[in-house]
């Protein structure tokens, strides 16, 4: 099957969240033996983002397109933001989706990653005649935080797609309520550098328990919870110690929350890392927390799982669909007291989780061939 997947773009070096949920799962279709192409316009107002023009490279089986077009902030201040993606951002998905085909003739199916790229989806659709089926992740349609504009944009892509995916049962039964619209639950993945890296040995307890997170520093994700916790659960400094990696808006103020908690030698911010330098820590930590105000189905979770490591998460989004007593804790969300326990629970009991049973759940769960058939099966579904 020829499959031309709609992305936010690349990761990079210096983005690299940046279409990384696209990137593993065009990656994983492609070692089903699908053609896979992935097409990206990128119109964000952002630095290293490289130059103007159309970008093609083909890594691991996967051809990607990204063009690299004028910020789109700029025309959206000139004409306003729902203008310009009806026009001068339609225009560009169009053209580069025609010199797709002109390369690579005519895709089985399109595949849309979120519901923006799903509605320009619609688009090329409509001009060349090609089955659409959309997956959503976006968190907002479960705190129903979205702008009307994003829900004027989400109604069109959702109505013109022929088949939604949400990553989350919760994520689908929003949808349906906000949308009238059915979708398939298909959960998400962890990347194929976490395959098959598990290598547990016994925890030397004579050595701190190392507790990891991996998210953007950003109030969402609710690392200033996280800090007041580990003050509040008061466990021995010499016996603990807490790395988070990202970067984000909210580094000064987490690294003054830290400092005003005296935790500057426990709890470590290690800014971005690339995913090869987040197994490796991962590899040598304990234990996982997810904080998170607001998630869909955390990738940062199943990455952990899949190293065997036992989750703390919040009670959000499709958290109970992956964490349950047997590989985890999970607490109410915004809720130091209760993660602050949920902390203890987890340094105390740690022995009691069985890190290559919750490794080898993970991965017959959630690993990238496992979800790419779930995904073959609804694409294939509306090409017949």
């Amino acid at each position: 099957m020829y499959i031309l997947m709609i992305s936010r773009g690349i990761p990079t070096p210096h983005y690299p969240q940046w279409g990384c949920f696209e990137k593993d799962q065009a990656e994983a279709l492609a070692r089903l033996g699908h053609k896979v192409i992935v097409m990206s316009i990128d119109a964000r107002f952002k630095r290293h983002r490289g130059s103007l023009g159309l970008h093609h490279s083909s890594i691991n089986g996967v051809e990607y397109y990204n063009q690299v077009v004028l910020p789109g902030e700029l025309f959206s201040r000139i004409l306003g933001r729902e203008r310009y993606w009806a026009t001068i951002k339609r225009n560009y998905y169009i053209r580069l989706a025609e010199k797709i085909i002109a390369l690579h003739g005519r895709p089985d199916v399109i595949y849309s990653q979120f519901f923006t790229n799903t509605a320009f989806g619609v688009d090329i659709k409509k001009s060349f005649g090609v089955p659409l089926v959309a997956i959503e992740h976006y968190s907002k349609f479960n705190d129903f935080t979205f702008t009307q504009l994003e829900k004027k944009c989400a109604a069109y892509a959702f109505q013109g797609a022929d088949k939604i995916i949400a990553v989350a049962d919760t994520l689908a039964r929003n949808i349906n309520k906000l949308f009238n619209k059915d979708c398939s639950v298909v959960h998400n993945m962890f990347g194929v550098e976490f395959e098959g890296k598990f290598n547990i040995s016994s925890r030397d307890k004579d050595k701190p328990l190392v507790f990891v997170s991996t998210a953007s520093l950003i109030y969402r994700k609710g690392f200033d919870v996280l800090i007041n916790a580990f003050a509040e659960a008061g466990l021995p400094k010499d016996k603990w110690c807490m790395k988070i990696i990202g970067w984000g808006e909210e580094y000064n103020n987490l690294k003054r929350q830290i400092s005003e908690h005296h935790l500057q030698n426990n709890i470590l911010l290690l800014g971005k890392m690339t995913k090869s330098q987040i197994v490796a820590e991962l590899s040598s930590s304990h234990a996982f927390i997810l904080p998170s105000r607001s998630e869909n189905f955390s990738v940062a979770v199943l990455e952990a799982l899949a190293l065997g490591l036992p989750v703390l998460a919040t009670e959000c989004g499709g958290i109970k669909e992956c964490i349950d007593d047997s590989n985890g804790v999970i607490v109410p969300v915004d809720n130091v007291p209760a993660l602050a326990e949920g902390i203890k629970q987890i340094y105390a009991g740690y022995d009691n989780f069985d890190r290559v049973a919750i490794a080898r759940d993970s991965h017959q769960r959630f690993s990238p061939l496992s979800i790419a058939r779930q995904i073959t099966n609804i694409l294939e579904s509306v090409t017949i």
